[in-house]
Order: C-alpha cells, then sequence, then structure tokens
C-alpha cells in the first residue's frame, strides 16, 4: 500500500546521513569483546518465552551478510534463535540505554532469510514487532541500529501474546449503536477460506464485529490506526451466506462504510490490514448523517446569455458521491441526476429561482436541499455609428454613436478609435452618459481628419460600448461593437501624393 511505501521511504532516507556516524568506533572500547550473539551461526538459543535477555553491545558489528532490515542501514547486530512450541502470537520488544534498536524477524537458512511479514519495528512504527508463530519453525531475531553502540547495553523481551478475540468469524463480537471498539490486529489472521475483500483482497489481518439492527436506518462505520485499516460490511445469515454491501480499503483517509441497514438482517463487519499495516484500532459505529444536497453553480449570477452550469453534490459530511436523482431549475424544467456530472441550463428572463435538488447517495441515502439563484442581465447595444462617407484632410466633422438599453439604467461608456497605419486600433475619443432601461441615446464625437488619413485614402473607425463599474461587464458583449470607414481626400487645393 502506498502509506507503508511511504513509511519504508522515510526509514531509508536517514541511511545515508547515518551511516558515517555509524563508522566511528572510540579507540578505548577497541579491544573489548564482541557480544557472543554478534553473528548470525552464534545466535543466542531462546528456550522458553517469556525471555528476557540483557547485554553488552558496545562491540557489537554487523556482518557482511546481514539483511537489510527495515531499509535501513546496519552498524551493529546481536541474534536471537527461537522455534515456537505451538501457534500463536510472539512480540519481540527491543530497548536499550541508548538510542531505541530496531528489531527484524526471519526465517529460513543463513543466505537465505525471508523476513516474516511485518515483523520489523523501527522508529516510525513503534518499539514492538508482534508476529504470528507456527509450531516446530525457528525465527531468527535480529536486533541491529543504524548508530554505533559503543557504551551501550541493549534489552531484548519476546513474550507470548493473546489472539484478539473476534479473530475468527464464528467468535464475531455483537456490536451495538452507537458503539466504539478497539483492538490490535496484530493478533489477528485470515482463516481458510474467509471472504476476501473486493476494495482489499491482500488485507489478511482480520477481526470480526456482528450487528443486528433493531429498526432500518443508515450507519457509518469510522475506523482509525496507524494508517487506517480496512473496513468491509457484509450481509447474511452465516459464513456461506455472505454477500457484500460496502467495502473501503486500507489507507483511504477519511472515507468510511455507509450501509442502510434493515431491521431484523444480520450484518457483519470485518475490519483489517496487511502485515506491513497491522497495528491498534478502533472502529465506531453511528448513525451516518443526513444529506442537505447543493449545486455549485458557475457563473454565480448568470444573465439569459449563459449557460448556467451546476455541479450537483450530497451534501454529504461522508463524502458519498450522487448516484441519482433530480435537479429542478425553478422555472417549470428541471433534469434526472445520474450521477455527479455537471449540468447545463439557460434561463430566459431575469428574477430570482428556487433550485430544488433531490439526491441519492450510492449506500442509499436520500436527501433533498434548495437554493435561490438571481438571474440578471445588463446588455446594452450599440444600434448605429453614422460618419460622413467623404471628408478632405483638416476637415472636423460629426460621428454619432447610438446606445440602446432594454434592461436596467446604466452608465455607458463608449469609445471611438481609429485603425493606425501598423494596424492597431487607437483611441481617438470617448464619452459617458447614463442610458435609460428602455431608452435610446446618441454619443456626439467629431473627428479632425488629417493628411495621413488622405495619403491612406480613407480613415477607419471602430466604436466600443461598455457598463462603466460593473466588474462583470456587459452580460452580451457581441453587440457592443460597430465599426465604418469614411473616404478620405487631399485638403482642398491640395495634390494627394
Amino acid at each position: 500500500m502506498q502509506q507503508h511505501a511511504f513509511r519504508r521511504l522515510l526509514t531509508a532516507g536517514l541511511t545515508a546521513g547515518l551511516a558515517v556516524a555509524a563508522a566511528v568506533v572510540t579507540p578505548a572500547a577497541a579491544h573489548a569483546a564482541a557480544p557472543s550473539n554478534d553473528d548470525f551461526g552464534t545466535a543466542t538459543t531462546v528456550t522458553a518465552l517469556p525471555f528476557k535477555a540483557t547485554q553488552d553491545i558496545g562491540e557489537a558489528t554487523a556482518s557482511s551478510d546481514d539483511p537489510t532490515s527495515c531499509n535501513s542501514y546496519i552498524a551493529w547486530s546481536v541474534w536471537y534463535d527461537y522455534t515456537a512450541a505451538s501457534d500463536g502470537f510472539v512480540r519481540a520488544l527491543p530497548s536499550s540505554t541508548g538510542t531505541q534498536p530496531f528489531i527484524a524477524v526471519y526465517t529460513g537458512e543463513r543466505g537465505a532469510l525471508t523476513q516474516v511479514p511485518g515483523a520489523c519495528a523501527a522508529w516510525n512504527t513503534g518499539p514492538a514487532a508482534t508476529f504470528p508463530v507456527t509450531a516446530g519453525q525457528t525465527y531468527h531475531v535480529m536486533v541491529f541500529q543504524q548508530y554505533s553502540g559503543a557504551g551501550q547495553q541493549a534489552t531484548l523481551d519476546l513474550v507470548t501474546v493473546p489472539r484478539e478475540p473476534n479473530d475468527d468469524f464464528a467468535a464475531a463480537t455483537p456490536a451495538t449503536l452507537p458503539g466504539t471498539y478497539s483492538g490490535d490486529l496484530t493478533r489477528s489472521s485470515a482463516e481458510p477460506g474467509e471472504a476476501a475483500p473486493t476494495c482489499d483482497a491482500g488485507a489478511d489481518h482480520s477481526v470480526w464485529y456482528r450487528y443486528t439492527p433493531d429498526r432500518t436506518r443508515s450507519i457509518s462505520v469510522e475506523a482509525r490506526s496507524r494508517w487506517s485499516p480496512s473496513v468491509t460490511v457484509y450481509r447474511g445469515a452465516g459464513r456461506d451466506t455472505l454477500s457484500e454491501v460496502d467495502c473501503v480499503a486500507a489507507g483511504s483517509g477519511n472515507k468510511r462504510p455507509v450501509f442502510t441497514a434493515t431491521a431484523g438482517q444480520q450484518y457483519w463487519i470485518r475490519v483489517a490490514d496487511d502485515a506491513d499495516g497491522a497495528s491498534w484500532y478502533e472502529i465506531r459505529l453511528t448513525t451516518a448523517p443526513a444529506l442537505t444536497p447543493n449545486a455549485n453553480v458557475w457563473p454565480s449570477t448568470p444573465s439569459v446569455f449563459d449557460d448556467v452550469s451546476f455541479s450537483v453534490n450530497a451534501g454529504d459530511r461522508l463524502g458519498r458521491p450522487v448516484v441519482s436523482g433530480e435537479l429542478r431549475f425553478g422555472d417549470g424544467t428541471s433534469v434526472t441526476l445520474t450521477g455527479n456530472t455537471p449540468v447545463t441550463h439557460r434561463y430566459a428572463a431575469d428574477g430570482d429561482y428556487r433550485v430544488e435538488i433531490s439526491a441519492t447517495t450510492d449506500d442509499g441515502r436520500s436527501g433533498t436541499g434548495s437554493q435561490t439563484l438571481h438571474v440578471e442581465t445588463h446588455d446594452v447595444t450599440l444600434t448605429g455609428l453614422s460618419l460622413p462617407a467623404q471628408a478632405r484632410a483638416g476637415q472636423t466633422k460629426p460621428v454619432k454613436v447610438s446606445v440602446v438599453n432594454n434592461r436596467y439604467d446604466e452608465k455607458v461608456l463608449v469609445a471611438l478609435r481609429k485603425k493606425t497605419e501598423s494596424g492597431y486600433y487607437q483611441e481617438v475619443g470617448r464619452l459617458t452618459q447614463w442610458v435609460p432601461a428602455g431608452g435610446r441615446v446618441d454619443f456626439p464625437f467629431a473627428y479632425t481628419y488629417t493628411a495621413a488619413d488622405a495619403a491612406a485614402g480613407q480613415a477607419e473607425f471602430e466604436v466600443l460600448a461598455s457598463i462603466d463599474g460593473r466588474y462583470d461587464g456587459d452580460s452580451h458583449a457581441a453587440d457592443n461593437r460597430l465599426a465604418a470607414v469614411t473616404v478620405v481626400r487631399a485638403a482642398s487645393g491640395v495634390r494627394a501624393s
């Protein structure tokens, strides 16, 4: 899982920086004896549990064939061998008078060791490693560190720990609502033939709970642990009749299973993680919160020219998506919802519209919500640009621009611009006037034609209208530009070049 890989990278990141420090040995300790179990081949034999041993590890070394454990550099290591007398679980806890040691557990022979899944305790996973053991199997326990052990003593505690009481399906813990339950997934395992969740098949350290509702309601299961465990909800009368209701994989953060629990129906809750992620856990059964559907609308204050986008969400604190429902736009029209895909709608008139949403999430919860959408259109239109058809250089002639407004009283700015020789428009005049709703106002300009206009043979103009003081501008800017051309000749008595 991504979280577990991240954990290993954090450990590995310390390796390079610690290697130099680990190599430092003080001259005074150079002639002291190494621990008797400094090498894999001379491991201390553990004959019975509980076991506790303390030893001076000041001159402990690392063998060239020590396995790379917990993705960590090894400065020194000591070894212990334990052959399990029976099936069960063992907890290994190392400690030291100096820096907390790491621990890793292996099976196999020298040169072909296999780490027991999850049996690695480092600085970021907690001091102890709990692992399952099988009767007759020998386990090789390596206590080690990234730093020199000069002047330190290290202790190893090995004890058997009980299996979680609800490790097996048949021993599922009865759950009530509301209810809070906790345990330790390192002391659990999967039974032969145990149902594997569709969302997290590798989560094989599992415990079970059973819940029978006294009335129909929506239930959420909040789970937390060091990395957040996998939680799967099943329905059925027994192990052979289970059908999966909901599943959330380990490491999914705040996402949690939600299901509609029918009165009298039996439900089974499986909490699990893989060996690397298994740790303490806590789950809480609560009534799922009600939905308050709403929509994010863009633009937030649309006009009749806008295709308004509605992104509907369930308004669910648990983050479940909408799978069905209806969006009523408030103008007598509606659309069926089939998911979270945004829908668009265009309103025909200004006004306040009550937008109503009914939504159902993938866990079966339904709810309704409403909000008011204000539609307001600001639109002025350029309806006329009056220029002289012809003019001579040096003449000043009127330019009249007409603006019509069919919406609201507006303060309108009109800019008159002329095209230059380089092809760009340069402003040659601007006027601002109030244009009342339903009215037409003329904007009077004047322009003096130049010799450059005569040399070009014409003067090309454009006028632009905008609503002054509105940050969102004109709702329909497409009708806010007009262009026209005046033929320009040389001044009277002047020959054109």
